[in-house]
């Protein structure tokens, strides 16, 4: 084997361009003659050095470890060049139960195993794609079909191995066997991958109606209730091309960042319906109609007695009668509890009990709308414990204050002593609001305080009688107290559909510094929760509740690989490379039962090098 420069040039242009293939001289009945092998394409490599890299790639492919280069980077060169010529080479070799067992002469000290490569939690993923069609929707949409696997290699690597294009670009190269999965990607390049994601977010709209009506198809999903909520991710960097990047009040405390808002909607199952990005300051309140009104456009049969469930944020009357205009039935936490009295939470009754959590509600009825007051043991605690640590620092700190007025060094003077209680009222909200404090200003010339004097306010004990209580708001005045209550906790399925976005599907953070490149990282992120819930829904039917991080691992030990072997076949030596996946685990096993998937992920592929 050697390497040859060959130089090509574009007859409408001019323009040359040159390239490395690797090829090998044979003897023909018409003299010797020169085959191609692998063309290298262009490599940042010296002429001197092309023997040297001939010469490794000769070796990996015999098996001869000693003349390995020692440069790595001609190594690595060397490497992907072989895996390249093996993948050309290697022919179709399934193993049936009914063929004969074939025996030959083999150097066992010649065996070797290479090309390691995750396959499982891959091919549970890319089953789950092709079960939901999305190469169609994508083909009917436009999109080359080249292209498909770089859009799988960016929906299932957030799955699999969640980061940045830069990080699913080498996982998809180098440690995983999606491609063998897929196929291989016309242009397998980090610009390509790039490319594709600005291709898969224009196919954004159509993507998620044929979602949406794939999964209620596969499903049976009765999409009788609507949940929508927000919540944000931040950037890494200044995002100074990103007009959406702001400043806004963060859900993971990196207010220090700007923001981009994901606004979604789900139904009562979790599965997601519409998605819509927004400037990261956006306002709750100010979200719902848009979404609404984007998400009827898209699927109008969802404008037809549908229940929209949202929380406090965003239940503003003005949303509330955009709701009621518009034909939808809501079920809304009301904003504040000046619909019912303290002596209410003494004639609540119990709807709900176990071990470990017990739920009370007071029920009013008008002749439109039901209001429910709703307290649980949970929520109890939680409320007495902030406002009994706020309560307890603010007057701790007030009588610091107070203490100081009296020794020599502190803060005296009356406007900075206002200013400093102001400070303190800002710090603590909850227990600010439960006392009166009055700085009384000394008589004698000056401006400086006296003292710091604080009481309860009349309603500290009514206040507290509320802590642990929640209003709900409905139109739905058929259904019992347990009926809405159970209603309004299907928002806790949004709220978990953001935990896997954050948490299992590397929505944060956003390294992206152009609004388009943005755009699409989020929208990737949305697509793989469509997989993984998908994932996660099926197994629940068959009992099996565990998580995708979970299957994940579990499926990591699932593996493609290559055995390498000299062989001895009609007195000749051959090596040859024996591509396989590991045997199942009976873990394994019970997953793809579960899921109706192939046991055999990917057949046997046999190549000979002599």
């Amino acid at each position: 084997m050697y390497i040859k420069r060959v130089r090509k040039s574009n007859p409408n242009s001019q323009k040359a361009y040159e390239y490395l293939h690797l090829v090998e001289n044979l003897r023909t009945e018409n003299g010797p003659r020169q085959r191609l092998i692998l063309n290298l394409g262009t490599l940042k490599l010296e002429p001197e050095q092309y023997k040297e890299l001939a010469n490794c790639i000769e070796a990996m492919l015999t098996g001869q470890e000693q003349l390995f280069s020692a440069n790595r980077h001609i190594e690595k060169l060397a490497r992907t060049a072989a895996d390249k010529i093996r993948s050309k080479q290697a022919v179709d070799h399934g193993v049936k139960k009914s063929d004969a067992a074939a025996y030959l002469y083999v150097d066992v000290a010649s065996m070797q195993a290479s090309q390691l490569r995750s396959l499982g939690p891959e091919y549970l993923c890319q089953c789950i794609w092709n079960e939901l069609k999305i190469n169609e929707a994508l083909l009917s949409a436009g999109i080359s079909e080249h292209m498909l696997p770089l859009m799988q290699a960016l929906v299932i690597g957030r799955l699999v191995s969640p980061g940045s294009e830069v990080h699913t670009y080498n996982w998809a190269e180098q440690r995983s066997a999606l491609y063998e999965l897929t196929g291989v990607p016309l242009r397998a390049s980090l610009n390509s991958l790039y490319r594709a994601g600005d291709r898969l977010f224009e196919c954004k709209d159509a993507l998620e109606a044929h979602l949406a009506e794939r999964e209620k198809e596969l499903f049976d999903l009765p999409e009788r209730i609507c949940l929508f909520d927000l919540t944000n991710t931040y950037f890494e960097g200044q995002a100074a091309g990103n007009a959406k990047a702001k400043h806004g009040r963060s859900k993971e405390k990196r207010s220090d960042c700007k923001l981009l808002t994901l606004a979604l909607v789900v139904d009562e199952q979790g599965f997601a319906k519409y998605s819509r990005l927004y400037s990261g300051n956006q306002a709750e309140c100010h979200t719902l109609a848009q979404i609404i009104e984007s998400l009827v456009a898209l699927r109008p049969n969802l404008a037809k007695d549908r229940t929209v469930i949202i929380d406090a944020g965003i239940a503003t009357e003005e949303n509330i009668g955009f709701l009621k205009a518009n034909g939808f039935h809501y079920i809304v936490v009301q904003r504040g509890k000046a619909d019912f009295v303290p002596d209410d939470t003494k004639a609540m009754h119990v709807i709900h009990q176990n071990d470990s959590y017990l739920l009370e509600v007071k029920r009013h009825q008008s002749e439109n709308e039901v209001l429910l007051l709703c307290r649980s043991t949970g929520r109890i605690g939680k409320d007495q414990g902030i406002r009994g640590r706020q309560e307890k620092l603010f007057l701790e700190r007030l009588q610091y204050y107070h203490d100081g007025l009296a020794k020599k060094g502190h803060t005296k003077r009356y406007p900075k002593v206002i200013e400093m209680i102001g400070r303190l009222r800002e710090k603590y909200p909850r227990a600010s609001t439960l006392y009166e404090v009055d700085v009384q200003l000394d008589q004698t010339p000056g401006t400086k305080a006296k003292a710091i004097l604080w009481k309860k306010r009349p309603q500290y004990e009514s206040r507290c009688k509320f802590e642990g209580c929640y209003v709900l708001r409905t139109d739905r005045t058929e259904l019992t107290e347990p009926q809405i209550w159970e209603t309004y906790m299907m928002l806790s399925r949004v709220e978990s559909a953001f935990r896997s976005l954050k948490s299992s599907l590397g929505l944060r953070p956003n390294f992206h510094q152009i609004e388009a490149r943005a755009d699409a990282h989020l929208f990737i992120s949305v697509l793989a929760y469509h997989l993984l819930h998908t994932i996660e829904y099926k197994l629940r039917q068959c009992g099996d509740h565990r998580s995708w991080a979970s299957i994940r691992e579990i499926l990591s030990t699932h593996e493609r690989l290559t055995i390498e072997y000299n062989v001895k076949e009609h007195q000749k030596i051959q090596r040859r490379h024996l591509r396989l996946c590991s045997q199942l685990e009976p873990e394994h096993r019970q997953i793809y039962q579960r899921l109706n998937l192939k046991e055999v992920a990917l057949p046997r592929k046999i190549a000979a090098v002599k």
